[in-house]
Parts: C-alpha cells; structure tokens; sequence
C-alpha cells in the first residue's frame, strides 16, 4: 500500500512538473511575442517618419500577423493609412484599436488628433483628453498642448487655457502653451498677464536658439501696440514684413494699423 501511495505521490509530482514547464513555456512565448510586436510596430513607425511606405506597412503588418489583438499595432497602422491618405481606412483601425483597449493612451491621442485635425469633428477633443489624463503617458506634455489647440480650435477657450497651462506645467519650454496664452490674455484685453507669457515664450527662443515665427512676430507686435511700446512695436512689425511678407499674420498686422 505505501508503494502505490508513493508511485501515485512520484506519478502527480511529474505530472504537475509537467504543466509547470508547459505553462511557462506559453508564458515565455507571450513574452517573446510582445517584445517582438513592439519591436516590429517601432521599426514601421520608424520607417513612416523617413517615408519609407513600404517596409512601414510590411513591419506593421508582420507585427498584426503576430498578435492580431494589439491595438498598438492596429493604431501604428491607421498612422499608415494617414500618410497613405486613406482616411476610411485610418479610421476602421483606430477603432478597432479602441475596441481592443479604449484606454491605449497612444491610440486616444492620434485619432483624437485625426478626429480634430482631419474630420474636424470636436469629439477629437474627448479622445486627447484621455490620454493627456494618463500620468504615465510618455507623450503626455504632447496631448495636453494637443488638447489646447483641439479647445482652441472649437472656441471653448477657458479649457483651452486649462489645458495651456497645464501643458506648461509639466514643461515650462512649452512654446506652443505660452505663446498662445499670451495671445489669448491679449485678446481678453490683460497685457500685463500677455507680457508675462510672451517673456516666458522669448526666453525659451534663446535658452534654445531658436526664431520667431510669423505668430509669435505678430503676437509680440500687437503686444507692444497695446501697451504703447512704439520701438518694440515698430522692431516686430519690420520683422514680420521682411521675413513673412506673404503671411496671413502680416495682412492681419497692416489691416489693424488702418
């Protein structure tokens, strides 16, 4: 009897031992399987950003033959079919994508982006939103100056400068958040609040060796008409005319001098 019970004892040991080896085994492949989507969706997105359209689709899709739920996968090629123009086709993938995971930060951003910048439809705005709410998305500075423009864009301007200075908050070389904040304060008719921002922004340009562009030439140049600094005014304005004659801001700039 103690035989048996030790042959039965030696028999479930192998046994267990046995599904042990299977179950890490399929865990290692998972493992391996992630790392190599990851790694495939990196190269066609690296290859989307050279232009290089063929190997991005062939990266992309090889990384779907592998895992056809990613929705890292899916949203890296509704990015594809973007540059491809295809708009439908982009968004069949950005929802499927969002049907897999609807709290994958990166495919909140970009199709909220694609929603705002291409269908020009202001639920892009929700789907930014999202992502700019996710404290581990890498991108997140990114969504929230995205999230700003989207606002923006749509005139719900008081969420729009929430969402600036937030942007700001987490990075105070933000351009984007500081030059539009003090154009908005200068509309809303507070140049002291304007100048503060405008200095932010300008300090930036030169801890970065970086130019004004016809925006930031006009912002500075309608700054310094309202608080009736002529030489400022008159230094801005000259530069926008010889940099940026053709420029909506010029036009904008000589209309409001007449």
């Amino acid at each position: 009897m103690m035989m048996i019970k030790q042959v039965t004892l030696i028999a479930l040991v192998i046994m267990l031992a046995g599904c042990v080896t299977v179950m890490d085994s399929r865990f290692t492949k998972k493992v391996d399987n992630d790392k190599a989507v990851e790694t495939y969706v990196a190269l066609g997105v690296g290859y989307l950003r050279n232009g290089n359209m063929p190997l991005a689709r062939k990266k992309i899709e090889r990384a779907l033959e592998i895992a056809p739920d990613s929705a890292s996968a899916h949203s890296a090629m509704a990015t594809y079919w973007i540059e491809r123009n295809e708009m439908n086709l982009a968004e069949k993938e950005f929802k499927i994508a969002l049907d897999l995971d609807d709290e994958h930060s990166p495919t909140n951003y970009h199709y909220g982006r694609f929603l705002f910048a291409i269908r020009n439809d202001d639920k892009g705005c929700k789907f930014i939103k999202r992502s700019a709410e996710d404290v581990d998305y890498t991108a997140r500075v990114l969504a929230y100056e995205n999230l700003a423009l989207c606002y923006d864009h749509f005139k719900q301007q008081r969420l729009a400068m929430d969402a600036y200075e937030k942007a700001w908050s987490l990075d105070t070389s933000s351009t984007i958040s500081s030059l539009n904040l003090a154009r908005i304060y200068l509309q809303r008719n507070r140049a002291d609040i304007a100048q503060r921002w405008f200095s932010r922004f300008e300090t930036t340009l030169r801890e970065r060796q970086l130019p004004h562009n016809a925006a930031s030439l006009y912002t500075g140049a309608m700054l310094a008409k309202a608080s009736r600094d002529k030489n400022a005014q008159a230094s801005f304005a000259f530069k926008l005319k010889k940099r940026f004659p053709r420029s909506d801001e010029y036009k904008r700039y000589r209309a409001s001098q007449n």
